[in-house]
């Protein structure tokens, strides 16, 4: 990466240690996301997922507000937080330790990002494009479903997040794949998974 990228894993490494010096509530963490736009806010919110940590009751609130930030960036306004969301205390010691493995992943792979066609990007379409790619993504992360179905939602949001802030459009062509086989496999299961019920039901 860039400088930009060093400085992912610098604001990274400063949410942190903000979940470290003491209880964090969501509107904490959105504030001081806010600074580096919805895509960085998307970013910093699915990477947790990627990580092995698990994170009891926190995949719902994240998942609405990668959604919300996402479809804020489609149409060019500030993300609008819920009072009750804002006040949700998030579990500090799990936090903590996922931003860590986060941290960790980040410093690992960020060698790979660099910027790759950018012109693509100067197109307005192509942005709005990417917050309904992460705005489906994140609904899909906050549905209540069996541990390990986050992650597939989570890798599309991260990627097309990163392709976003550091204008690499391969990586963000691979962000738009993965969350469009998302949508189709998570569509697909709803689809027959309700066909199946129904027909055990009429037996």
């Amino acid at each position: 990466m860039s400088g930009t990228d060093s400085r992912l894993s610098k604001d990274l490494e400063r949410l942190r240690d903000m979940a470290d010096s003491g209880p964090m509530t969501l509107g904490g963490l959105i504030d001081a996301l806010n600074a580096r736009g919805h895509a960085f806010m998307c970013l910093i919110l699915g990477f947790p997922f990627l990580t092995p940590i698990p994170l009891p009751g926190v995949s719902i609130p994240f998942g609405v507000m990668i959604a919300i930030a996402a479809v804020s960036m489609s149409v060019g306004v500030p993300p609008w937080v819920p009072a009750a969301l804002r006040k949700k205390e998030l579990p500090r010691a799990q936090v903590s330790k996922a931003l860590g493995c986060s941290l960790n992943v980040l410093r690992k792979v960020e060698f790979l990002v660099k910027p790759r066609g950018r012109v693509f990007l100067r197109f307005p379409g192509v942005v709005r494009l990417a917050g309904v790619a992460m705005a489906l993504c994140g609904l899909l992360l906050a549905l209540p479903l069996p541990p390990g179905t986050n992650f597939p939602p989570a890798l599309g949001i991260v990627l097309v997040a990163i392709g976003v802030l550091e204008g690499d459009s391969i990586v963000l062509g691979l962000g738009f794949l993965v969350a469009l086989i998302n949508v189709g496999v998570f569509g697909a299961v709803s689809v027959f998974g309700f066909d199946y019920v129904r027909s055990l039901w009429h037996k």
